[in-house]
């Protein structure tokens, strides 16, 4: 005895159809799924290139500050900082920060008011693109810093001094913060630790 199995040319065609939708349907859900992930791969991209960017000013502004303590800038001009400066009119100031991780920065004057505080800091011509309005290679705004006194040395052979930096990537929202303790002793430096 045989068997014939008939099938039909129309629903061969139809079932090759229907095969065809369903994999081109899961070929649009992975192609989908590609693209969206690339466009997040992007985007934490560029916000960690923001935020090393962020942390890169935010040093250049410390290592200047460092520099600054050093050339003995601030010895002669000591007190309570009650107003934003530029590294021209810098000091080193007696009163804390409020807040060093919050910009802008304040501090508490002699009558305990606060006041925006700190020393912008501008680098050699060309280093930095500044705009508020973003774009490759740009950042929103100078970085800054501020010098506080913090005393003598525990062994009192030396001036110590803290020095807080902030700098900004791309972003009003894409800020760095760097803190750090520098000892002065005759032209001997020590930094951080302390």
């Amino acid at each position: 005895m045989k068997i014939f199995f008939r099938c039909d040319v129309q629903q061969r065609r139809g079932f090759i159809l229907l095969n065809s939708l369903v994999l081109l349907l899961i070929l649009t859900i992975l192609a989908v799924g590609l693209f969206k992930m690339v466009g997040e791969q992007h985007h934490v991209t560029a916000a960690m290139r923001d935020k090393q960017l962020a942390v890169t000013n935010a040093l250049s502004a410390e290592q200047y500050a460092e520099w600054w303590v050093l050339q003995g800038s601030g010895a002669a001009n000591t007190g309570v900082c009650t107003t934003t400066a530029t590294t021209s009119t810098a000091m080193v100031c007696t009163n804390p920060l409020v807040a060093p991780v919050t910009l802008p920065w304040t501090a508490l004057d002699s009558s305990g008011t606060a006041q925006n505080v700190g020393v912008t800091y501008v680098p050699p011509a060309n280093l930095l693109n500044i705009s508020t309005s973003g774009g490759a290679n740009v950042v929103y705004a100078s970085p800054g810093f501020y010098v506080q006194y913090a005393g003598p040395s525990a062994d009192g052979q030396g001036i110590l001094y803290q020095i807080n930096a902030y700098g900004y990537g791309g972003a009003a929202d894409s800020v760095g913060v760097v803190q750090d303790t520098y000892e002065v002793t005759s032209g001997v430096v020590n930094r951080g630790g302390l």
